[in-house]
């Protein structure tokens, strides 16, 4: 079986400060690191990996990212691919899953892609299904746990309000994990050393057959903005045990009983205590004595 994991790479969160005098995020100080469901993505394909399969990691983003797909390498992936181009700036998602779908399809396409669901800068989750809509391959997204049978595969999704769900696809298939499902495994020191000066195999627009035209999409244009449809006022039906006149008053009021009350200035205790109780009788907050 042959996987393939997608990496990202993201600015650590905890390192993230902002400058008192411009407002400005102190770019000098932002250091960068695997995003963490990415790690998941990567610990999980080097578990499924059979004696004779593979586990190839990509990415797309600058030199720097070197170093990311380094660490994968360290921690017991097989090749790693970067692409990049110097014309490509901030990358939006379905620029990003143009150019890894092309690089995929470099060599033979994998039987598994595994992606982080979310990201820690952008958060979108587009990428999985927007990867799927390239390679025309099904693709099940929030995916809690899942295990490979006979060429099939069955996730387990999270849903909204903590509610689960169960999905089966056939291989080839991409997968959306959600974060902190495994920990990524610590690299040995003698294969942290042996990847230090690994050189990453570099992909362009040329080499992987796109133009600067194949990546170019037209922003959406918004023409017109139109007013939430109004919700259906709920009609207060009258208790069909009442008298005529009862009715018509609900109606009347719309259901909304008017606050009465009574102020007892005299008698003994007992007699205001059945004065009280009488009138809570009367509301209907108790039952009639017998």
């Amino acid at each position: 079986m042959r996987i393939a994991v997608c990496l990202k790479y993201v600015p650590d969160p905890s390192t993230i400060e902002v400058d008192p005098l411009t407002g400005m995020i102190d770019i000098g100080r932002v250091l960068y690191m695997m995003n963490p469901a990415d790690e998941s993505a990567l610990e999980l394909a080097l578990r499924l990996r059979p004696p004779d399969g593979t586990v190839t990691v990509f990415s797309v983003g600058p030199i720097e990212a070197d170093r990311l797909l380094q660490d994968a390498l360290a921690a017991g992936a097989d090749a790693a691919l970067r692409v990049w181009d110097d014309a490509l700036g901030s990358l939006k998602p379905i620029v990003t899953t143009t150019l890894l779908a092309a690089a995929l399809r470099v060599k033979a396409l994998p039987d598994l892609v595994l992606c982080g669901g979310h990201s820690v800068d952008r958060g979108s989750g587009t990428v999985p299904a927007l990867l799927a809509e390239h390679l025309d391959w099904p693709v099940v997204t929030d995916v809690t746990q899942f295990e490979i049978q006979s060429g099939r595969l069955r996730a387990r999704r999270r849903l909204a309000r903590g509610a689960r769900a169960e999905s089966e696809v056939t291989l080839p298939a991409i997968l959306g994990l959600e974060t902190g499902l495994v920990h990524l495994r610590q690299a040995s020191l003698p294969n942290l050393m042996r990847v230090k000066y690994t050189p990453i195999p570099l992909y362009g627009l040329e080499e992987l057959g796109l133009s600067p035209q194949d990546l170019h999409f037209p922003a959406m244009t918004l023409h017109e903005v139109m007013p939430p449809r109004p919700r259906a006022r709920m009609m207060f039906t009258p208790d069909v045990g009442g008298s005529v006149q009862e009715r018509v008053a609900q109606i009347m009021s719309a259901g909304v009983a008017g606050k009465a009350g009574k102020i007892l200035e005299s008698g003994t205790p007992e007699q205001q205590a059945d004065a009280i109780i009488a009138f809570l009788c009367q509301r209907g907050f108790l039952e009639q004595p017998t």
